[in-house]
């Protein structure tokens, strides 16, 4: 069985706790990548763990324009570290239609995952980015969460991925 994943203060750290109901948003209908991640950013304050919106904002945009975060695979990965949130946030969307978005591989991006950390906590963001990387790297796992009709599912979908990963 694999160690637990931890923060460097010692909490555990799933990405289904970082997932809410409220910063899922399925079938996002969006007309440009900015779009998406501003439909994304606007569900990040529901978690009770943003302290300065426009800075969460500012730091995604900023590392988007630095290089696309497009993984390939139909999967693009936002993200950043700031000292606006008080611990890692996330939201995730799914599109529908996919949408073109600079992927190495040039495929349409049909899952969207944003991740934002704290600045002062880089192991646990990278830690973080690659468990998220290792996930959507299953292409079965992928069809699951775009096929997915509700937040709740999608949840419990991560949460069973996560436990296989943990097994492991």
């Amino acid at each position: 069985m694999a160690p637990e994943q931890r923060t460097e203060d010692g909490v555990r750290m799933r990405l289904a706790a970082l997932l809410y109901e409220g910063t899922i948003l399925l079938r996002l209908r969006a007309r440009s990548k900015q779009d998406v991640l501003e439909h994304l950013i606007a569900t990040l304050p529901s978690t009770g763990l943003v302290r300065d919106l426009e800075e969460v904002h500012r730091s995604i945009f900023e590392r988007e324009q630095r290089m696309t975060t497009c993984i390939g695979g139909g999967v693009a990965l936002p993200h950043s570290k700031t000292t606006a949130v008080l611990a890692p946030v996330a939201a995730l969307a799914t599109l529908d239609p996919p949408m073109l978005m600079d992927a190495p591989d040039e495929r349409p991006v049909e899952i969207v995952f944003l991740l934002v950390g704290r600045e002062d906590n880089v192991g646990t963001h990278l830690r973080l980015l690659s468990r998220i990387s290792r996930l959507l790297s299953n292409a079965s796992f992928r069809a699951s969460v775009v096929q997915a009709q509700t937040p709740q599912q999608v949840l419990e979908l991560f949460e069973q991925a996560e436990e296989l990963y943990e097994a492991l």
